[in-house]
């Protein structure tokens, strides 16, 4: 009974006294940590803060690579630092009163907000110290929903105008972007058809547009026979070259499409580019979805010099 009580203690010796160089080592850490938390000595720490844009007038939208967070150094003393969180931080950049641009903008341990307790500020930025950031306005504008149709009818028919309710769509977005827009485009697929249909299609807005109203439109497919039409006086304009003459100065330009189609046409052009005096061909700039049949001439001829009087 002796011997196994001594056994029980050697073995709790033992244990006691495992790893003793570690456990030493603990204590020492231990000790040094108590000693920053109660001291009056300051801490640094780095933190990941996240980034707010203020100031945005109504109207206009920030471009540009925005972080979502900037690295900071904090500094501060005791339990405050240690407490000290990420989402105690803010960064905040405001773009008021910028003018529409681009701007440059530069971090400052100023523009870092903190809200939590305690004696502790932001030491200095550590990255992305410089934002280059674009001001744009916004727009509303109406563009035309234009069809873009893909593969062909059947043989024998073409392709009318369709008829698309509704005709226009609005959009939101970028003015320098929806300034030198004018339509969207809807797919539609007409391969093999054998006859008219309609189809309700989604409209697709370009990136950065928004769509106000309805994403979908109604597409009526008109398909009809080739039918041919002439038309007989087709100004002949010049192209490339200043103070030239070129007689005859009309064309008969004959087209083949669907009736509706051609009938829609109020117009068509026919151009030629001397390279020098003497014959020059005549081109004609054959509209969407029809034919160039003939051209009466081919041929124009070209001279330098203003036209007679």
């Amino acid at each position: 009974m002796a011997r196994r009580r001594d056994i029980s203690w050697r073995t709790r010796l033992r244990h006691l006294f495992a790893n003793f160089g570690l456990k030493v080592l603990a204590l020492a850490l231990a000790v040094v940590f108590w000693f920053f938390i109660t001291g009056g000595r300051q801490v640094y720490r780095e933190l990941e803060v996240p980034v707010e844009i203020h100031g945005v007038p109504d109207g206009y939208v920030v471009n540009g690579d925005v972080p979502k967070r900037v690295s900071v150094r904090v500094v501060g003393k005791g339990r405050a630092i240690l407490r000290a969180k990420a989402a105690d931080f803010k960064v905040v950049v405001n773009v008021a009163p910028a003018e529409p641009g681009v701007h440059r903008f530069d971090l400052a341990p100023s523009d870092v907000i903190y809200a939590g307790e305690g004696d502790v500020h932001v030491d200095a930025i550590l990255s992305e110290k410089v934002l280059m950031l674009e001001l744009e306005r916004r727009i509303t504008k109406g563009v035309a929903v234009q069809v873009d149709f893909t593969g062909t009818p059947a043989a024998g028919l073409c392709l009318g105008l369709p008829e698309v309710r509704p005709p226009k769509v609005t959009l939101y977005g970028s003015a320098a972007v929806l300034d030198g827009l004018t339509a969207v485009s809807v797919p539609v697929d007409v391969n093999g058809r054998v006859e008219g249909f309609t189809t309700r299609v989604v409209v697709r807005t370009p990136p950065g547009m928004t769509l106000v109203g309805a994403d979908e439109a109604d597409v009526k497919v008109i398909l009809g026979p080739p039918v041919r039409k002439t038309f007989p006086q087709v100004p002949v304009t010049i192209k490339n070259a200043a103070a030239w003459t070129v007689k005859p100065d009309r064309a008969a330009v004959t087209l083949e499409g669907e009736a509706g189609r051609l009938d829609a046409l109020k117009a068509v052009t026919a151009s030629v580019a001397p390279a020098a005096a003497g014959p020059c061909r005549i081109r004609v700039e054959v509209p969407e979805y029809t034919r160039l049949v003939a051209v009466t001439p081919l041929d124009a001829e070209a001279r330098p010099g203003p036209p007679a009087p």
